[in-house]
């Protein structure tokens, strides 16, 4: 890596910081991507899913423990 790579990557991950400053927000960022990644994995597993049936489907999950 180049010095001025390094230095955004610095950059890049002290705005991340600031933008993550406690837990509540942290876990907020982390729950959004989880999403992707799942989809992504499925996708790559050929599996048949898309973001919307995956979120009806923690919906219904989320319905049903709450019960």
């Amino acid at each position: 890596m180049t010095r001025e790579e390094i230095r955004k990557a610095e950059q890049d991950l002290e705005r991340w910081r600031k933008s993550h400053e406690d837990i509540n927000t942290l876990r907020k960022a982390y729950r959004e991507k989880i999403l992707d990644w799942v989809v992504t994995s499925m996708e790559f597993e050929k599996e048949p899913v898309s973001m919307t049936r995956l979120k009806e489907l923690l919906e219904r999950e989320k319905t049903a423990h709450a019960r």
